[in-house]
């Protein structure tokens, strides 16, 4: 039944009106209450709260906010600050804003939409709405045709009636995922993300401050560097075409046109080709010409013109990417910029849209745009080799703990040793940091190298992979590969015992913590073509499978690793999150930003040595629950910008 609390008359006829009183006294003994809202838009900073929806699949209360003038009633605010049962929420990220809004903050939440992320990553891209769910889990058809109407009629009969139906079904929902996450070993991974959903959502309330000035005179230094690289690319290209492609002079710039345009594959593949650069790739098995980076990679160090080209076309996306633009990003209330954040892809990391912030050049020029208010400073933390750190704990390589035990630093030049003999001036009993630095100044070539073949392997290349990424031969990339697997003989040993568990269990864990899973399709080759491979070698479906099977070894190696690392992230910033409640820091030190193993926060200048502290503590505590030896720390530096 749907009960309305109003300050308005106009619904008495269609729904039973009850006081405030009367609706806390009927959800005060609820153990969990299903909640959404309605709101006039997407933003909390600029829109308005239409309505709260509170209840379950027996009473739905429906509360008119707009009639309260867009204010929570006093009431209502006070039992949902201080209501100890369970919120469900689906996408709980954004109703949670809206109530940011009103400084309230929930205690215990169960986002079902997270949940079902959780429960089918892996084996499905969608199908996490609330539609979807009711009739997956409770066989009930939503109608959602009403929510585009919502910004336009406002709080209709028709739309409380939409309105309330969200969450008749939320509690059975929660039960049924409840209990699928219990068989599955999950409810550690919905803990963590039930808690991290409300640092996510602050993290986007807060928003980040942009000086304005100083980004569009980065943003003119990026196109002056493009055009500069530009000139460059075609000077060469007269150079070696005899001047072919040189066009008639430009009247603005004094140049000649080339007649080149370098942003279209259809020009540049036959220029390339006219030069000998091979552009055909097989995909899928069909034969493809390209002329991007990653595809060509291997051709560059043989072909000038590559390299100017690439480095052209990366000035020219950025150039592109962070300019005027980003001037529609600024809030116009709050004059700071609030990007979208995705709590859970793939890998278990986080992304981020409108505007992507983690991928942001990282040149300090640019981050240096993002500043912290008056009398604010910006607190700014990172891991210290945190996947490293994290892949040694786990595999428990020989040497990799030696690497850490002798309190070496860099890990390249660590790695180039170990690969080339001839890098081995000492014994590895006698290796310092010094004789690192030696291979770092002198033997940068085999350095680059090791560092490739690191990034490679770990992401789940191969000798093929390391080839195509340094430019060696095939036969020299399979050398490293090996070689690499011959020093960290614990590696190899980590990795085959977790593609060996991802074959039997067909799901990929990443760690003993959370015990997060990423799961293989009973419809993948990798499972469903296993026995025919045994038994006919040179079939089809045989080929599909090895072909499967080098993906889940690539992702057995990468996953653990990637997703151990955010969810350390997710928990200090959940351990952060705790200290601002509790010392009633909330939208006075504001979480900004998190990028990967970064996390930056602002917060009055007074209480610089205080966030420090708080920072670097939660970090390197969440990291314990990873990481036993090497041990996690996390490097922090203070200043009036983001500075990492």
């Amino acid at each position: 039944m749907i009960y309305l609390v109003s300050n308005q008359k106009s619904f008495l006829n269609d729904f039973k009106y009850i006081s405030l009183e009367e609706s806390i006294e009927m959800l005060i003994s609820l153990e969990e209450i299903g909640l959404d809202t309605e709101t006039t838009g997407l933003s909390c900073h600029t829109k308005q709260l239409l309505s709260i929806q509170l209840g379950n699949q027996d009473f739905q209360i429906v509360y008119d906010i707009a009639s309260y003038f867009g204010k929570i009633p006093k009431l209502l605010k006070e039992f949902m600050q201080t209501y100890k049962g369970l919120w469900i929420i689906q996408n709980a990220k954004f109703d949670l804003q809206f109530l940011y809004k009103q400084d309230i903050i929930l205690k215990n939440i169960f986002d079902t939409m997270l949940a079902e992320i959780i429960i089918t990553i892996g084996i499905q891209d969608d199908g996490r709405d609330l539609k979807t769910l009711a009739w997956k889990y409770c066989g009930a058809e939503l109608d959602k045709s009403v929510r585009g109407k919502i910004i336009q009629v406002g709080l209709t009969k028709e739309v409380i009636i939409y309105a309330a139906n969200d969450i008749t079904y939320l509690p059975k929902i929660k039960r049924a995922q409840y209990k699928q996450l219990e068989t599955m070993d999950l409810l550690n991974a919905i803990k963590i993300d039930n808690n991290f959903v409300k640092v996510l959502a602050y993290i986007e309330f807060c928003g980040i401050k942009l000086d304005w000035s100083k980004w569009i005179k980065r943003s003119n230094q990026f196109s002056e560097e493009s055009s500069k690289a530009q000139e460059e690319l075609e000077d060469y290209l007269y150079s070696i075409t005899e001047n072919r492609f040189k066009g008639t002079l430009n009247m603005f710039t004094g140049r000649p046109e080339c007649l080149i345009n370098w942003d279209s594959p259809k020009q540049v593949i036959p220029l390339f080709e006219s030069l000998g650069i091979n552009c055909t790739i097989k995909q899928k098995g069909k034969e493809k010409k390209v002329c991007d980076k990653k595809s060509l990679q291997f051709q560059i160090k043989d072909f000038k013109i590559l390299q100017l080209y690439f480095k052209y076309k990366q000035l020219a996306k950025i150039t592109d990417t962070y300019g005027e633009s980003w001037k529609s990003l600024i809030n116009e209330n709050t004059k700071r910029i609030h990007c979208s954040y995705t709590q859970l892809l793939k890998t278990g990391r986080m992304g981020s849209s409108n505007p992507n912030m983690q991928n942001l050049p990282h040149d300090a020029e640019t981050r240096a745009c993002f500043i912290a208010e008056p009398g604010n400073v910006m607190v700014c933390a990172d891991y210290s080799a945190q996947e490293s750190i994290i892949l040694a704990n786990f595999a428990k390589d020989e040497a990799l703990i030696a690497f850490y035990k002798k309190g070496l630093k860099d890990m390249h030049s660590f790695v180039a040793y170990l690969l080339f003999p001839e890098l081995q001036r000492v014994p590895i009993d006698e290796l310092t940091n010094d004789e690192l630095k030696w291979i770092k100044d002198y033997h940068k070539k085999e350095r680059d190298i090791a560092k490739t073949a690191e990034f490679a392997i770990g992401y789940g290349g191969n000798g093929s992979t390391i080839a195509k990424n340094t430019g060696v031969s095939n036969e020299q990339g399979t050398i490293v590969y090996n070689t690499y697997f011959e020093r960290f003989s614990g590696l190899k040993s980590y990795f085959d015992r977790g593609f060996n568990k991802a074959a039997k269990k067909h799901y990929i864990q990443f760690n003993n913590v959370t015990k997060r899973k990423y799961f293989i399709s009973e419809s993948d080759p990798f499972i469903k073509y296993a026995d025919i491979a045994e038994w006919n070698p040179k079939s089809k479906e045989a080929f599909e499978y090895r072909k499967a099977s080098a993906e889940i070894q690539r992702l057995s190696q990468n996953y653990p690793i990637q997703g151990s690392a955010a969810d350390c992230t997710k928990i200090a910033l959940i351990l952060i999150f705790k200290e601002i409640l509790k010392n009633n820091w909330f939208n006075k030190v504001k979480i900004v930003n998190v990028v990967h193993d970064e996390i930056e926060l602002e917060g009055p200048i007074e209480l610089k040595d205080t966030l420090t502290a708080l920072v670097k503590n939660s970090m390197e505590k969440a990291g314990t629950y990873f990481c036993k030896y090497p041990t996690l720390s996390a490097d922090v530096e203070v200043g009036d910008h983001w500075i990492h």
